[in-house]
């Protein structure tokens, strides 16, 4: 009787047990994140897969990072028969080392201890060491949060920091405020210098109507926190080629990248809600969703940063890289995605990848920009603040007129200029696509000489008056002066804008009448000069316009 008594528990408690397993919840799934392609702008658009376990109709996925609002899809085939899809948060800890002595007391509550607190001596046990106050999830409409930064956020901010611990001691309970405590010394065994952390981790819980072993599902979202940064090297050694290299640093700040394809975007992507956070996401309220939604400022897309390239040169050259030819990318409409293999990236680290050198044509030119003068009111400041008599010396640029032979545009972004191992300069480099030339300038070439004065030569006074305001004709006459000082023969761009009509040109120029003037008193034009310079050479150049200014 006594051996079916004992059976008969086991039985219980082995079916109590079985049913406890049967109902408690699966653990969560990792994403296993298999693509990003990166934005320049911080943002990534990740793929990743998870395979439903078989016999279970229940998922927990685990989202590595908070979505952009609309971008989150879960992608499944026809066999697998969804009947919810839920996001949750799901509270856990994690350790980290004590910094403070209130942390030290929370890391050993249990544990008996001698405290100083003021011209108090405290002894007895930790018995418990108080957390920040939660705001209350129920109220619709809390008070609005500072917005946090991309990562490591929590919108729903403390309403109350804690400032309590309790000590039992031999006549009775005794709380104290933790910050106030000047020392502490444990009495009868090692204190834990480890303190728990909380951390929240939003999880898809996803039910399904019936089991789908082995089956796959897809999830896509865009998240801030990673992005791509590219550089060029343009190494102008051999005479009328340039070897390009590209190369790009891969920073992530959003989760764990484990063997994951990477694609660099290159374009001009409109993303108009990037900068909201997907409800699904579960960093903030629903009031706080409905205000972003409603800014008046919200960003309908950005234009990709460039990101600057730090320099290190020392006395000894440098060897220009050689990352072999471009890969081929794909086009998607109007974005180019550039393969850039296999990444590992844990949180905080960057990646050094290399893209391509190649040699593409190169022709140097040295570049004069000659503002206009007049502005749109039709005020003429050229002589402001200047003795007007006196001649002017200006910046001539030495720049590269480069044309994209490669398979695959190149983005805006930093270009550094070598030759013979030694740096020239750096600058911008703008987007430019298969076929197309681009300017990349070098350096001010100091071994050109350019002055400028602009003289009135002739003026009618009140010779027009017009919506109210009167205006004289005057006659400008422009000299340019050009010196070539260096041992080499170069060819000079000079450009000129300026308002009104242009009369005589000495050598004759290309003149394009511009659009941008047609609301103003004033056309305006635009003078082209094209000039071959020899070695220790000087030209002049001229010319003459008539512009109406306001009195």
């Amino acid at each position: 009787m006594r051996c079916n008594t004992h059976r008969s528990a086991l039985l219980l408690t082995l079916g109590l047990t079985i049913q406890t397993l049967a109902q408690s919840p699966p653990p969560a799934m990792s994403l296993n994140i298999e693509q990003v392609a990166l934005f320049k702008n911080g943002l990534g658009f990740f793929t990743g897969q998870v395979t439903c376990p078989a016999g279970q109709t229940q998922l927990r996925i685990a989202l590595p990072a908070a979505p952009a609002h609309g971008t989150l899809w879960i992608s499944y085939p026809a066999q697998v028969d969804v009947a919810s899809v839920v996001a949750k948060d799901v509270d856990s800890t994690e350790t980290q080392d004590a910094i403070t002595i209130p942390e030290l007391l929370q890391a050993n509550v249990g544990r008996s201890a001698r405290i100083a607190c003021g011209d108090r001596e405290i002894t007895g046990v930790i018995t418990y060491f108080a957390q920040d106050r939660q705001p209350n999830q129920d109220e619709l409409y809390p008070p609005r949060p500072s917005i946090g930064p991309a990562r490591g956020y929590d919108y729903r901010a403390p309403q109350q920091p804690a400032a309590l611990a309790t000590i039992q001691t031999d006549s009775g309970l005794v709380g104290v405020d933790p910050r106030a405590v000047t020392s502490v010394t444990f009495t009868g065994c090692s204190a834990e210098q480890k303190v728990p952390r909380p951390v929240r981790q939003t999880e898809l819980d996803m039910r399904l109507n019936r089991a789908a072993d082995g089956r796959e599902l897809a999830v896509t979202f865009l998240a801030k926190g990673v992005t791509w940064a590219p550089s060029y090297l343009v190494d102008i050694t051999e005479e009328g080629k340039a070897r390009i290299s590209a190369k790009a640093l891969v920073i992530n700040d959003a989760c764990e990248l484990k063997d994951v394809a990477a694609q660099l975007v290159t374009g001009f992507p409109h993303l108009q809600f990037a900068d909201i956070l997907s409800p699904i996401g579960l960093r903030q309220t629903l009031a706080q969703f409905l205000q972003s939604l409603n800014q008046p400022d919200m960003p309908r897309g950005r234009a990709a940063a460039v990101v600057t390239q730090n320099v290190m040169y020392g006395g000894a050259g440098m060897a220009g890289p050689e990352y072999g030819a471009a890969e081929v990318g794909a086009v998607a409409e109007d974005l180019f995605l550039y393969p850039a293999g296999k990444i590992d990236l844990d949180r905080g680290q960057v990646a050094y990848i290399p893209l391509f050198t190649e040699s593409v044509p190169c022709e140097h030119i040295y570049q004069w920009d000659l503002p206009d003068y007049v502005d749109e009111a039709g005020r003429y400041f050229y002589s402001r603040d200047r003795d007007s008599q006196a001649e002017d010396e200006q910046e001539v640029w030495h720049n590269l007129r480069l044309t994209n032979t490669t398979a695959v545009p190149w983005t805006t972004a930093p270009g550094q200029t070598v030759k013979g191992g030694a740096i020239l300069g750096q600058d911008t480099l703008k987007y430019t696509p298969p076929g197309g030339t681009t300017i990349l300038r070098i350096t001010r070439a100091v071994g050109v000489k350019a002055e400028q004065i602009e003289l009135e030569t002739s003026r009618k006074r009140e010779a027009i008056r017009m919506y109210g305001d009167t205006f004289d004709q005057i006659t400008v006459r422009g000299d340019l002066s050009i010196l070539n000082t260096q041992s080499k023969a170069i060819t000079l761009e000079i450009t000129k804008t300026l308002s009104g009509e242009v009369k005589s040109t000495d050598p004759a120029a290309k003149e394009e009448k511009l659009a941008k003037g047609l609301g103003r008193m004033n056309g305006l034009s635009k003078l082209t000069w094209t000039i071959e310079l020899p070695p220790a050479a000087e030209r002049r150049v001229n010319y003459v316009y008539e512009v109406y200014v306001r009195r």
